[in-house]
């Protein structure tokens, strides 16, 4: 009887089975493979910096999954981004300024994709596939005219924001907060699961179902900008690979995150906290024991294959749009 139980409670609550089982296993694994070396002042000091552009995105991305949107532009728009703050910051030297263009850059790209997806009809994958082409294209085309490189002339005007990790930890903290809050206690974060789990009922139910999806195309812009920054931080300079694989490891992320791409009521803003948090210790674990590089990138697609299998069945729901 003991044991019918926990079969039903594992299987109500998958997700959080999944969120914090991976996260429990990583840190007892880890702590013992590493002979507690992960948890060590550096090596979390080096966690912290890994974990700030993948923890900004994966915040803004929930809002995209949540409504059953796969995107996978992330990390060429913040490739992008990135090149778009050196060149504005090396002809203007103002940090603020090259942010803000940053920002609004990312957000006219995933604009263009909710226009694509909203009034064209276009599956939103389909959509995100030509924002992803157009964003490398963009990058490779004015790096061929520079030698393959572009340097940052003033770098100490960024250098804070990868030597420093307050600075991480405080956005990281100010992105969690507004997530948390928008997507778990706002109409915007109700809509959005509701989109999710089934359009139709949504829209009958007087959903406005394209303003909902402009704002969380919007958020997701406005995060991948500002993680653009920190990107470029850690590289100090832009080269073709920038930001390459970025969105992989954001779907990863949340996955083990316990989140279901199909999005949904179950849909949680914690799915990326704790995904991401998992994802990062994960990769970083692998390294300080040795594992090659090769490897890791093994692991990480099984991993994604694995939990895929487990969270995709539980929402079967029909979401398609009237015709």
């Amino acid at each position: 009887m003991n044991s019918n139980k926990l079969i039903s409670f594992i299987k109500n609550n998958r997700n959080a089975v999944v969120c914090y089982g991976s996260f429990l296993a990583v840190v007892l694994g880890f702590s013992v493979m590493t002979k507690g070396q992960i948890f060590s002042a550096y090596n979390l000091k080096s966690l912290i910096g890994q974990m700030c552009v993948l923890m900004i995105i994966s915040c803004g991305m929930i809002f995209m999954f949540g409504h059953g949107t796969v995107d996978i532009a992330s990390g060429a728009v913040a490739g992008l981004c990135s090149l778009v703050i050196t060149l504005v910051l090396n002809k203007t030297e103002n940090l603020g300024f090259s942010i803000v263009i940053s920002i609004v850059v990312s957000v006219l790209l995933y604009l263009f994709m909710w226009f694509v997806t909203a009034y064209l009809g276009l599956m939103s994958i389909i959509a995100s596939l030509a924002v992803m082409f157009i964003a490398r294209g963009i990058v490779t085309y004015i790096l061929s005219l520079n030698d393959g490189r572009i340097n940052i002339m003033h770098y100490n005007l960024i250098m804070p924001f990868k030597s420093d990790i307050r600075l991480s930890i405080a956005a990281m903290a100010v992105v969690i907060i507004a997530g948390l809050i928008l997507f778990n206690y706002t109409k915007l974060g109700k809509y959005c699961k509701a989109i999710g789990d089934n359009k139709l009922s949504a829209i009958q139910s007087g959903t406005n179902v394209k303003a909902v999806m402009f704002w969380c195309y919007v958020i997701a812009g406005v995060c991948v900008g500002i993680a653009s920054l920190f990107l470029l931080a850690r590289g100090g300079n832009v080269g073709k690979n920038i930001g390459a694989g970025k969105e992989m490891d954001v779907m990863v992320a949340v996955i083990l995150g316990g989140m279901n791409l199909n999005g949904g009521a179950k849909s949680r803003m914690e799915a990326a906290i704790i995904g991401t948090i998992t994802y990062t210790l994960l990769a970083n674990g692998l390294t300080v024991a040795g594992v090659a590089q090769e490897y890791i990138t093994l692991v990480k697609g099984i991993i994604f294959i694995v939990i895929i299998g487990l969270t995709l069945r539980q929402n079967k729901t029909v979401r398609e749009m009237p015709r």
